[in-house]
């Protein structure tokens, strides 16, 4: 288009132009064609380089999926002792006071318990087995049970790790230790001038109680009276007894499980000292070493549970993994094993040999069958057969 067609005022021409297609000269062409390789060269080496970082990601990221996955489902696969623990005049268990590790605060549901009698001038006597060495006791709420006439100390968890521990004004006192002191105490439980017995975790105790008890009973009273404390729907769906020596060092350590077939609830209870021949010594070898990963456990305790782990507990194993929950009880000695027990099995170190000792597999939860006899009995070599029932009747 010329300058004097522009000049002219030719608008419609003008706009045609500008809009008319034209072919690109031969400079163009050949600026277009290197533009264009070197983007095409750009962008695929990008993408080569995303590519190969992707390929180096690839067998990382696969590994750590496959971990958490891994560890999530054997997260799901153990059982825990979730309903907590309650124990009654138990010793302490540890130099250092036991965490639950299935809870980010360390501290276990449940109840300690033990009977302190407070006389004039502040002079306290105590469980003679709860204040029978000067280990700490776990992280859980505690209560100084007192008589009925006085209202009871209760402590929210970590609860009192060291006490009852010797002073000057607090000594050992073994009438308080049995159950017709606690029993009566539990039942009418005071804080503050307010009556809480028959609240959460104090009615607990006070049926749990019982069945730490029975322990150190027959099977047949034991049926019988767990069920006047806490109801018909309470079964002993297992009862297995380790039975070791014979004469005066006669030894036996039943292991219970109890269940709600309301709610398929289970409580497993261990026993507390039933032979001053044997047992007393367990109790006192205050010697401490690791156990479950744990540091300065006490020795006699740990030592007494690994032989219960290892000779009847394979026959109560199977039975837990239909629990819905699981609690677990024990008067005196019984107590302290519970309390390993518990750490043990929440703490969830798969690959230790005394957490494979303890742990279940958790199943779809059902109502288990009640014994129909006595339970089952395993004797140690040269163990005396005393009764045909063990426990024996005392």
């Amino acid at each position: 288009m010329s300058l004097s067609s522009m000049e002219s005022g030719e608008e419609d021409s003008i706009e045609e132009e500008l809009l008319e297609p034209r072919p690109p000269n031969l400079l163009q062409r050949g600026l277009c064609a290197v533009s264009g390789a070197l983007a095409i060269g750009f962008v695929m080496l990008m993408m080569s380089g995303h590519r190969q970082a992707f390929l180096y990601k690839m067998p990382a990221m696969n590994h750590m999926a496959g971990l958490d996955d891994a560890e999530d489902l054997t997260r799901t696969r153990y059982g825990t002792v979730d309903e907590g623990i309650y124990t009654f005049g138990a010793p302490g268990t540890a130099s250092r006071a036991l965490p639950d590790l299935s809870h980010e605060d360390g501290c276990f549901a449940g109840l300690r318990v033990w009977a302190e009698d407070v006389l004039p001038g502040n002079t306290k006597q105590e469980d003679g087995a709860a204040i029978s060495d000067q280990l700490d006791h776990p992280h859980v709420a505690t209560l100084r049970l007192h008589d009925e006439q006085h209202d009871s100390h209760y402590k929210p968890c970590p609860g009192e790790q060291k006490e009852p521990f010797s002073t000057g004004n607090k000594f050992a006192e073994w009438r308080l230790h049995w159950e017709p002191i606690y029993k009566p105490r539990l039942g009418n439980v005071s804080l503050l001038g307010k009556k809480v017995a028959n609240q959460a975790p104090f009615s607990v105790a006070y049926g749990y109680n019982r069945i730490a008890y029975k322990q150190y009973d027959s099977t047949e009273h034991a049926k019988a009276h767990i069920q006047q404390r806490l109801g018909e729907s309470w079964k002993i769906v297992a009862r297995w007894t380790l039975v070791q020596g014979s004469a005066s060092m006669y030894d036996e350590d039943p292991l219970m499980l109890v269940q709600d077939s309301e709610t398929q609830r289970c409580v497993l209870a261990f026993a507390g000292i039933n032979n001053y021949g044997n047992e007393l010594a367990t109790a006192t070898d205050v010697r401490t070493s690791d156990f479950c990963g744990f540091e300065g456990v006490h020795v006699g305790y740990r030592d007494e549970l690994r032989r219960i782990m290892q000779f009847v507990f394979p026959h109560v194993r199977p039975l837990m993994g239909k629990c819905s929950h699981v609690a677990c009880t024990g008067h005196s000695m019984g107590g302290s094993l519970c309390d390993l027990f518990a750490a043990c099995a929440n703490s969830q170190r798969f690959e230790d040999p005394d957490f494979k000792a303890v742990s279940w597999l958790k199943e779809t939860p059902a109502v288990l069958p009640e014994i129909s006899d006595c339970g089952g009995v395993h004797y140690s070599e040269e163990a005396e057969h005393r009764c045909q029932c063990p426990p024996c009747p005392k």
